[in-house]
């Protein structure tokens, strides 16, 4: 059978459309198969499969614009009525462009409302809501884009990349829907779109950790250029960044699972964020959950109270200091002695401090530390609090023979892949409401919940 036959049998359509499909294909496609030949015969498999993929895309072009076409026309009658049953009133057709995937543009005539119904909700051009479009681009367009947005390093080097791979669109276009795409995904919330039907964490040992990254952003002022431009300030502000993972019974990350990040500026929103997560995922039914983080006081007074109000046993939740940041503080305490302090003794300090905060006896570090410090300062006064404020997190022996984590290594991970390589680049500033949208889709690809979000968001829309 040849690749015509098989292309035919493999395309279900109207009597009257198989032939202009056959011609395209004909013209497109068939007509080429000898120059295929000639270059597989001379040894270039190289531009062989660089010829074919820019054929096979205008072949896309060519059949997606007739069948869109023939379709729209088919749809635009029970589209009509349906929105008239609504209640819309004053439906009239108006041209509708959609870019496909390739960025290839066709226009088709769509039904328009002008007086909708009260309970009406996305775009008034019907075959726009039919086909889950976001602003022009088809689904196919806004999973390329965001995709390539959200893996390289810059815009430019998404555009750059969908050029590569056939999608050929101004950078200016690229970005305009990136954002769009970020947007929506905003406004339906990311806890609808990357969640699993039926997914949970009921029975499941639950890791729990939050810290903040860095992202230099653009404020404008009233201020002009010289040149006329708007001014702007790049001040450095810092995202909040969650993770909500699991562990298997070795302490180890629970490879079946996939984590979820979520981010946003405010901490009211990114605890809004993790409480919607948390009760979708029925926290409640959850085996263990287990709080990592650093000392930022916020987290310490706001994720428990959560977890209890979300249905959690008190029993079983297990705070625990991140290991790496309680050192910290014993180093400083251990080097600031004073002058009567030998050498020798801070080492046997530091070497007994460390045993003590590994055994969960954080008490015989502030009694020492008291006894020491006759007067200290209010930075060693700062640092003794620490120690003292957190001795009930620092349990490292019990959280280690319980096979639970004591440092907080999965969220500096996390926000070093998901904020710093992205949204931290050298001269790059960001719109605030702008990268806090687009945190949501780089979240979604690093955690392989990519095509979870865009089936999603193309059904939402």
């Amino acid at each position: 059978m040849t690749i015509f036959e098989i292309l035919k049998t493999k395309i279900m359509l109207h009597f009257a459309t198989q032939p202009k499909i056959g011609k395209i294909l004909e013209s497109g496609l068939i007509s080429e198969i000898a120059y295929f030949q000639i270059l597989l015969k001379s040894g270039d498999l190289l531009l062989f499969e660089k010829e074919l993929s820019q054929v096979l895309d205008r072949v896309h072009n060519q059949v997606s614009e007739l069948l869109i076409s023939e379709s729209a026309q088919k749809l635009s009658k029970p589209l009509k009525e349906a929105e008239q049953a609504k209640g819309g009133r004053n439906i009239e057709m108006r041209p509708l462009k959609i870019r496909l995937q390739t960025g290839h543009e066709l226009r088709v005539e769509s039904p328009y409302v002008k007086r909708p119904s009260e309970d009406h909700t996305g775009s008034r051009y019907l075959l726009r809501k039919h086909w889950g479009l976001i602003g022009e681009a088809s689904p196919g367009l806004y999973d390329r884009i965001g995709f390539c947005a959200a893996l390289c390093p810059s815009y430019a080097a998404a555009h750059q990349t969908l050029a590569k791979f056939g999608t050929h669109l101004p950078l200016s276009r690229v970005r305009t829907l990136c954002n769009h795409l970020g947007k929506k995904c905003f406004d339906y919330g990311e806890e609808n779109l990357t969640l699993e039907e039926g997914e949970s964490l009921a029975g499941k040992r639950v890791i729990l950790s939050l810290d903040g990254g860095r992202t230099r952003t653009r404020c404008y002022t009233d201020a002009l250029t010289q040149l006329g431009n708007p001014r702007y300030d790049t001040p450095w502000r810092e995202p909040k960044l969650f993770v909500i993972d699991t562990l298997n019974q070795k302490g180890k990350r629970d490879g079946r699972g996939r984590p979820i990040y979520g981010c946003r500026f405010g901490k009211s929103d990114v605890l809004e964020l993790l409480r919607k997560y948390l009760f979708r995922l029925n926290i409640h039914q959850a085996r263990q959950v287990q709080i990592v983080a650093d000392g930022a006081p916020w987290i310490w007074q706001k994720i428990k109270p959560m977890l209890l109000e979300l249905g959690v046993d008190p029993d079983r939740i297990v705070e625990t200091l991140d290991y790496y940041h309680a050192s910290k503080y014993i180093y400083e305490l251990v080097e600031s002695m004073p002058k009567r302090i030998s050498e020798t003794q801070k080492k046997a300090y530091l070497k007994d401090f460390k045993q003590w905060i590994w055994e969960g006896e954080s008490d015989k570090i502030v009694e020492t530390c008291r006894e020491i410090y006759k007067r200290p300062s209010k930075l060693i006064k700062r640092w003794i609090e620490y120690i003292d404020k957190h001795k009930n997190r620092t349990k490292y022996a019990d959280f280690q023979e319980d096979k639970l984590l004591c440092g907080s290594g999965i969220i500096e991970s996390g926000i070093r892949r998901i904020i710093n390589l992205r949204f931290k680049n050298t001269s790059t500033f960001w719109i605030k409401e702008n990268v806090e949208k687009l945190y949501v889709l780089r979240a979604a690809l690093l955690t392989d919940r990519w095509e979870l979000l865009i089936n999603n968001i193309a059904k939402a829309a």
